[in-house]
């Protein structure tokens, strides 16, 4: 007979295990639950940022302080607050805040945020703007490297196959946790968790950046390392990525931690996918917000490409991509970029122009048109519904009695709040009538989609589109509308009101006051000319070439290399080439006993031809990148061969985005192919223009040359292949040019530039400021003159300083003008 009591407890035994092991398969296959280090302060779910108990809709603009006079950051603020924003984003370069290679991971000596750290001040406690920053380590941007220090490619193992950086190769983690451990130490008295409630600070911040566009082993590793940094720092708020897979619904114990955004960069009538990826995107991730880190402001501008004023991104474009993102269940949007700036002294990626204008909102000169407008519309409409439009559902949704091109969706607060939204997708032609929208019918996508990436290609996106249903389930809604071509609107009706009783958002905005008239532009009649003192220049003797950065250049200056050889008499006949093992695809000119050498390769020697020079293999050590023909040029005994170094800028992309810069070898052969006669050089790491500070304002132009200019031709504003075309007579020259601006009225704010028709390549300087770099290609041609600059009512100095080009480096014409269409009227 079974003892009762021995069954019982055997049973209950029995029963204790099973029901353990059913949780711990249950709790396998849970996903780990978000953790909030100070939920009261900040957190998330589902639908929306918290803050400090308030839910927020996220409205932010991209605005880097590295790409903007710091004189000038309050003007930005001022108009990125007045626009209705909330938050501002920027990232956060490496490559800007270590500026000098150090001696090992170790080293943290050369670190300098100061610049950052009055930023933050000003954002957070002048302008009572949230924050959010992007310290990388890769930024893409169209910046120099992409952020990566160029002294960082002296660290690369040599058994290392394939790229490199963004990898996740120890060495390579190593270094980018020395630079997160920095960043974020710096950072952490700047979060909203560390500031006394009501202050605001900084509330998100992101690793890696669009890391699904590299492919690599072992992405979680690194991810997870630069996670592990942050948090380590000190660093408690939220953590996000953007278009980065491993953390998109993440189950991994850290990696779900972080919550994953996306960049929508589409075509003009492509908004709609706005929507769907949203919704996608929010179906992904069911605990965290929809949020957009990259929401289209316009596009950047390529050397011998078109300039970002020419992009189809207009007013229209960039309120339907606001709204169509909002409709898909967006609680966050950064428009990149809301103010784009300027690639000072070069820092832009190579093959940039020096304008990062952007066709942005608030213009490289700081001046705001139609698409400002539409930027303070959105921002009212969600000041105004904040309270609702962060916690709703719905989506696109199907339409009855629509016609072509016409788009929409709803969406539902919580209080009953409905958000009609409607698009007219037609480039040129209006749409008006009655439409019934089917709430909880989602409308399947006509077509694919894409996003554009930073070659202007389109990148098919993979969107869970299955899905044919949202959770509204109210009666359908039939509306009176009227779009213009592309236009967009949402109408807002009141919990238990008829569509009759709503209102169409946005609002339409007061215009901008202009002044009635601008003052006359300034004709430059004359400039003072000369040929860099090469004799001047500060020459080191380096019998082995180092990269720039073995000696402390890692910015984007023009460079100096000399040798001095004896010769034969068989030798000058038999060594007729002159060739370059670099470090990288720059450009090199050569002086021969003082006469120019004949370039055999690369034929052309611009900006932009460098991703057709085998930009995704390295340069072999018996690869000669560049090479001349010195026939008839070398003399029997004492010889000078005198280069000029052009570095292109720091690739933000591909193997040159891994290497130094600098000569690694030249010298004299009898083959185009094998250097036969290596030579000992000597360097200076600038020209002597610079060492000799020809570039300050202060410098006499005694022992310059007077050449005028032609005051009657028209001056192109923009274009490629248009500069004039001069024979090139020497390596390295110099203008100097004085003018005088009237004085300034505070009642009216005038923006000035520069436009110039030149020959040759190289840096501009304004009262001793470098504005940027000069590429005769185009389609640049006018430049902006930051005001903070400018001397107004008394004298101002340019200088240029051009590396002759196979059209010399010649002025033609120059004026000063102020800015068509963007000056303010301020009573």
């Amino acid at each position: 007979m079974v003892n009762l009591r021995d069954w019982l407890r055997k049973g209950l035994i029995v029963f204790c295990n099973l029901f353990c092991l059913c949780s711990w398969v249950i709790n396998a296959e849970e996903k780990p639950v978000k953790e909030f280090s100070h939920p009261e302060r900040i957190r998330y779910d589902g639908s929306c940022l918290t803050i400090e108990g308030e839910d927020r809709f996220i409205y932010s603009a991209a605005f880097h302080y590295f790409r903007c006079p710091e004189e000038l950051w309050r003007d930005r603020f001022r108009k990125i607050k007045e626009a209705g924003f909330n938050t501002v984003e920027t990232y956060v370069p490496w490559n800007w805040h270590e500026r000098t290679m150090p001696a090992d991971v170790n080293d943290t000596a050369h670190f300098d945020f100061s610049d950052l750290r009055r930023w933050l001040s000003m954002a957070q406690n002048e302008f009572d703007l949230y924050t959010i920053v992007r310290p990388g380590p890769f930024i893409c941007a169209e910046f120099s490297g992409g952020a990566y220090p160029r002294w960082l490619a002296k660290f690369r193992p040599d058994d290392v196959k394939g790229l490199w950086l963004r990898s996740a190769d120890p060495q390579h983690v190593r270094w980018c946790v020395h630079w997160f451990d920095a960043v974020c130490k710096e950072l952490v008295d700047e979060q909203i968790t560390r500031k006394p409630k009501g202050e605001k600070g900084i509330i998100l911040i992101q690793i890696e950046n669009e890391y699904n566009a590299h492919g690599c082993a072992n992405k979680s590793e690194f991810l997870k390392a630069l996670y592990r940094s942050a948090r380590k720092s000190g660093m408690d708020i939220p953590v996000f990525s953007c278009l980065t897979g491993e953390c998109r619904g993440s189950s991994d114990k850290e990696l779900s931690q972080i919550f994953d955004c996306d960049n929508y960069y589409v075509g003009l009538s492509d908004a709609p996918s706005c929507a769907y990826r949203m919704a996608s995107l929010c179906r992904q991730q069911p605990d965290a917000p929809g949020f957009v880190t990259e929401l289209q402001g316009g596009w950047f501008s390529l050397v011998t490409g078109t300039l970002s004023e020419k992009h189809y991104s207009d007013a229209r474009h960039f309120q339907t991509i606001g709204l169509m993102t909002i409709l898909g269940g967006g609680t966050g949007i950064n428009y990149y970029m809301f103010f784009g700036g300027t690639h000072f002294a070069g820092w832009g990626a190579r093959g940039m122009t020096t304008s990062y204008d952007y066709n942005a909102a608030i213009r490289e000169c700081g001046g705001v048109g139609e698409k400002y407008l539409a930027a303070k519309g959105l921002g009212e409409f969600i000041r105004r519904f904040e309270p609702q439009l962060t916690r709703t559902t719905g989506g696109p949704c199907s339409l009855q009695g629509a016609p072509e091109g016409l788009f929409g969706g709803v969406r539902v607060a919580e209080d009953g709040t409905l958000f009609v939204f409607l698009h007219n997708t037609n480039q040129e032609q209006a749409l008006k009538g009655y439409v019934t929208l089917v709430p909880g019918k989602m409308a399947r996508p006509r077509e694919a989609m894409y996003n554009i990436d930073q070659n202007g290609k389109k990148v098919l996106m993979r969107v869970d589109s299955d899905q044919q249903e949202d959770s509204l389930s109210i009666a359908p809604i039939r509306v009176e509308y009227e779009l213009d071509a592309l236009g967009s609107k949402v109408l807002v009706i009141p919990a238990g009101k008829s569509a009759r009783e709503g209102s169409w958002w946005p609002k339409h905005q007061p215009a901008i006051k202009r002044p009635a008239s601008l003052p006359e532009s300034i004709r430059i009649a004359s400039v003072w000319r000369k040929e860099d003192d090469y004799a001047k220049a500060r020459w080191m003797v380096v019998p082995e070439l180092p990269s720039l950065s073995d000696v402390n250049v890692n910015d984007f200056r023009y460079s100096l290399y000399r040798a001095k050889v004896y010769l034969t008499k068989q030798q000058t006949e038999d060594e007729k080439y002159l060739l370059f093992n670099m470090f990288t695809r720059d450009i090199v000119s050569a002086c021969v006993n003082g006469k120019m050498a004949r370039r055999l390769f690369p034929d052309k020697a611009d900006a932009q031809t460098w991703t057709t020079r085998n930009c995704f293999d390295r340069i072999r050590p018996d690869e000669y990148d560049n090479r001349f023909d010195v026939s008839g040029m070398l003399q029997e005994g004492e010889n000078e061969i005198l280069v000029v170094y052009e570095n292109l800028g720091h690739a933000h992309g591909y193997v040159p985005m891994e290497e130094l810069a600098g000569i690694r070898k030249a010298g004299l052969s009898v083959s185009e192919t094998v250097l036969t006669h290596p030579l000992e050089w000597e360097l200076s790491v600038d020209v002597a223009g610079v060492t000799e500070k020809w570039i300050s304002p202060d410098c006499t132009s005694k022992g310059w040359t007077v050449v005028p200019l032609d005051t009657k031709c028209e001056i192109p504003r923009k274009g490629n292949g248009v500069q004039p075309k001069a024979m090139p007579d020497g390596l390295f020259t110099w203008y100097r040019l004085e003018f005088d601006l009237p004085k300034s009225n505070p009642a009216v704010w005038i923006p000035w530039l520069m436009r110039i028709n030149a020959s040759g390549n190289g840096y501009m300087w304004l009262n001793g400021h470098n504005i940027g770099r000069h590429w005769e290609a185009g389609p640049q041609r006018e430049y902006y003159l930051p005001e903070c600059w400018l001397n107004f009512g008394k004298k101002n100095v340019l200088v240029f300083g051009f590396r002759q080009t196979a059209n010399g480096a010649s002025v033609k014409a120059v004026e000063i003008a102020p800015y068509p269409d963007m000056a303010e009227r301020r009573d």
